[in-house]
């Protein structure tokens, strides 16, 4: 499946929910049988809601409720991912959320942190989560509580290129660094026949930001500074990152000056489709896309500080402060359940995805996957050092702004170090009125 910006619903910070900070953790086994509830003989129930399918749910709960004596769980089906946190604030809102959510996009943590009603699980995981590959820890985090646990079945991106292409070029292989894929890029265009080496994607959705990133933190740099409290890409590191950018379209004519948005993704698979780009950064969901291109797929090209990097999406399951402590209980060792790497494999061949832990790249279903695609472990690998959005309020408008900009730069408007100073600027507001820059 194609992936689509994640833009979270600006309209959802009216939400009058309380500013509060609420903790709860506990250690309890998941696999041992006792009970988080005490010693009472009659199961704890809890409900989760998830707007995956239902033959997921009916494993879900037929796999836990089959191991566990004490604590019962009944998934039911949310909505579709696009409406679960609409539907998650008002239930928040008269007290009649779940006690587990499973698949939230991290971006939204911070606004249900608002309600006071998230366990804060930095004690109970942590384990699982030090498991976890390491850019995928820093999403579950807000204000220093831990606010929600990572599943199987995340996704990145690599490097795709056409083999015909560069065979016919004489270049042997795919580039390992972005100056070599700057050389490369100029041998295999022919700006005549509309025929470039790389995609530089366009538009002003979130896309364009999210694969930028990438760059950004090859050369060393950083979205936001340590304590996500201001911008940090406006530096030589996120300099030298647009520069690359601007130079593939503007200098090299190295890459299209139009877009190739289709149908509300902006990824540009059709440009590497139709044979009009040799080199692409794509995921697993445009593996079908391209039929008739003999493509190899390569790591994210290293950047100045010598290290490839790429962004990761990722589902979390958090858990509310919903009913009595024992249900408390409960969901966590729910939580800590979903987590270990056989439930991790199972939600990783279901989703068509990639593990979230090393130790999910063992299991059978995960080996059985990866069998099928000759791409799997360029995707597994890419995980090691890959990253993740940062978890604030304001991510939506900063990663907005930046794409903005960077396409003023690419349409010759300003330069890089103008583009990213007025992105910083813009950024920095947003944050500091907690989500809009206006």
């Amino acid at each position: 499946m194609r992936r689509q910006a994640a833009i979270a619903g600006a309209i959802l910070l009216s939400s009058t929910l309380t500013l509060a900070a609420t903790a709860c953790s506990s250690s309890s086994s998941s696999t041992s049988g006792s009970s988080a509830a005490g010693t009472s003989s009659k199961p704890v129930t809890i409900t989760y809601w998830s707007s995956s399918s239902q033959a997921e749910i009916n494993w879900i709960d037929s796999h836990f409720n089959s191991s566990h004596s004490t604590v019962k769980v009944a998934g039911q089906y949310i909505a579709s991912a696009d409406d679960t946190t609409a539907k998650e604030i008002s239930a928040l809102k008269t007290s009649t959320e779940p006690n587990v959510i499973i698949g939230q996009d991290p971006s939204a943590l911070p606004l249900l942190a608002e309600s006071g009603k998230i366990i804060n699980l930095s004690s109970a995981l942590a384990t699982q989560t030090n498991a976890l590959y390491p850019g995928i820890k820093s999403a579950l985090f807000y204000k220093g509580q831990q606010l929600g646990m990572a599943l199987g079945g995340v996704g990145d991106f690599v490097l795709f290129y056409n083999k015909t292409d560069f065979a016919r070029a004489g270049i042997s292989g795919p580039p390992a660094t972005w100056t070599q894929l700057e050389a490369d890029a100029i041998k295999l265009s022919d700006p005549a026949k509309k025929q470039y080496g790389f995609y530089v994607p366009w538009g002003t959705a979130e896309w364009i930001s999210y694969e930028w990133e990438s760059l950004l933190w090859a050369n060393g740099g950083s979205l936001l500074n340590s304590g996500d409290t201001a911008t940090a890409f406006d530096s030589p590191a996120g300099v030298a990152a647009l520069t690359t950018w601007v130079n593939l379209v503007r200098k090299d004519h190295a890459a299209p000056t139009a877009s190739y948005a289709e149908a509300g993704s902006y990824d540009g698979a059709p440009a590497f489709a139709s044979n009009a780009v040799a080199m692409i950064v794509e995921g697993q969901w445009a593996l079908t896309e391209f039929p008739k291109v003999k493509f190899g797929v390569a790591l994210i090209p290293a950047g100045t500080s010598g290290h490839s990097a790429a962004n990761i999406g990722i589902g979390v399951a958090t858990a509310f402060t919903q009913g009595s402590s024992a249900a408390q209980q409960a969901s966590i060792q729910f939580v800590q359940w979903l987590a270990e790497p056989a439930q991790g494999a199972y939600l990783t061949s279901v989703s068509g995805g990639l593990p979230s832990a090393p130790a999910q790249l063992q299991q059978g279903l995960v080996q059985k996957e990866a069998s099928t695609q000759s791409t799997y472990q360029t995707f597994a690998t890419q995980l090691q050092t890959g990253q993740t959005r940062p978890t604030v309020p304001a991510y939506t408008t900063v990663s907005l702004d930046l794409a903005t900009e960077i396409q003023d730069a690419l349409n010759g408007a300003v330069t890089p170090s103008q583009a990213l100073a007025k992105a910083a600027t813009e950024g920095n507001q947003a944050i500091s009125s907690g989500g809009s820059s206006s």
